[in-house]
């Protein structure tokens, strides 16, 4: 997994993380951090969809996927209303109803605390001509090594207050 995190996160964590690969069916995840945390995954591929939660529920994270931006915002909104937000989102960048984009500029405009994550197959992180580099906190090639993933989340999400 090549992971590029965005400038204000490149000082606080190192650098990026080797290529990696999906782990099969039967691969144990290797953390010894249980910390569960509430995630929504925005991809408009199904079988993505279905890999990234079977594997991030392993972790033992509890997932919420969203088969596209517009579905995922609606989803965002309504935990957020519900007083069980999200504290963590992985959006793909490349979807035909509402990119990567701009997702991520409405999630951090609404909630600028929550942490996003922005996936990508492009190999290449995309800006319009002239926009504002993206408020992301962290860059993914797909497909992500998982337990790679799972170190990202646990590390971008400021852990609770005791």
């Amino acid at each position: 997994m090549n992971v590029a995190f965005m400038p204000d996160e490149a000082q606080s964590h190192a650098g990026g993380i080797g290529v990696g690969h999906v782990p099969d069916q039967d691969a144990r995840p290797q953390s010894n951090n249980k910390r569960s945390l509430h995630i929504l995954c925005i991809d408009d591929d199904e079988l993505f969809r279905k890999i990234i939660n079977q594997c991030l529920t392993r972790f033992e994270h509890r997932v919420t996927v969203a088969p596209g931006g517009k579905v995922g915002l609606e989803l965002f909104r309504a935990a957020t209303e519900e007083n069980q937000p999200y504290e963590v989102v992985i959006t793909d960048l490349c979807m035909p109803d509402i990119d990567g984009n701009r997702v991520v500029r409405t999630i951090k405009a609404e909630s600028p605390k929550t942490p996003v994550i922005m996936m990508t197959g492009r190999g290449t992180f995309l800006e319009g001509d002239g926009e504002a580099a993206l408020p992301v906190d962290a860059v993914v090639a797909k497909p992500p090594c998982m337990q790679e993933l799972n170190d990202l989340v646990l590390r971008i999400v400021r852990p609770a207050v005791l």
